[in-house]
């Protein structure tokens, strides 16, 4: 039976250094400055200032959840801080790299691919702030995809607002948030091969050896 993992994001490393070393250096900066004249305080403001900004990244990254992924041995699961998706084995087609023609040759996606059998499985249970969430970040996907080619300027200015009203496969309509994740799903799919793209980030190793261990719990089910 295939045990569950749990993989931490990429993303969320060294959140807790980040901040500590942020507070650090402002507190010091702070208990310095006092002393030195105005021209050692203008540096102490622009060290103050980088202090701020570590501290804010740190804060940041630790507001990520703790785990991007969950594999099961029935559902591969996916978190993210405003919501998440879970896809159950048996309804993805193939997991790979996307790829985009650039000249003659193949350029390897920061992201791994998941096309999915049933949209009808998964559309109804997504949360509409994560769908919002996606059609944003999906954007320069498409952006991307004009840049090498794959999509006229046309198609672009269409397809960054999509349509509200999506008919999937299986004969189901949706409307709504719903139905504009169903149609980028299916311009994915177009431009890809694949209806989700998530980025490297969210990995805790590099894109194929990720793609290797989603392999590993897929085989079984295909």
């Amino acid at each position: 039976m295939r045990e569950t993992q749990h993989i931490e994001p990429m993303s969320r490393r060294n959140g807790l250094a980040l901040t500590l070393a942020g507070l650090t250096l402002m507190l010091t900066l702070l208990l310095v400055g006092y002393w030195l004249d105005e021209r050692g305080r203008l540096m102490v403001i622009f060290l103050f200032m980088a202090g701020l900004v570590m501290t804010v990244l740190g804060i940041l990254k630790l507001r990520e959840p703790v785990y991007s992924f969950s594999l099961s041995a029935d559902n591969l699961h996916f978190h993210h801080k405003i919501g998440g998706w879970s896809l159950h084995w048996s309804n993805i087609i193939r997991v790979d790299q996307p790829r985009l023609q650039s000249g003659l040759n193949l350029v390897d996606l920061p992201y791994i691919g998941i096309k999915i059998r049933d949209y009808d499985e998964f559309l109804p249970l997504i949360s509409p702030r994560l769908v919002v969430h996606l059609l944003t970040e999906q954007r320069p996907l498409l952006a991307m995809a004009l840049r090498h080619g794959a999509i006229s300027r046309h198609h672009l200015q269409d397809w960054l607002v999509e349509n509200s009203h999506y008919r999937s496969a299986g004969g189901h309509d949706y409307q709504g948030l719903a139905a504009m994740l169903g149609n980028r799903m299916t311009h994915l799919r177009e431009l890809y091969g694949y209806d989700l793209l998530i980025h490297e980030s969210c990995l805790d190793r590099e894109a194929p050896e990720f793609i290797t261990l989603l392999r590993r719990y897929l085989q079984p089910v295909i």
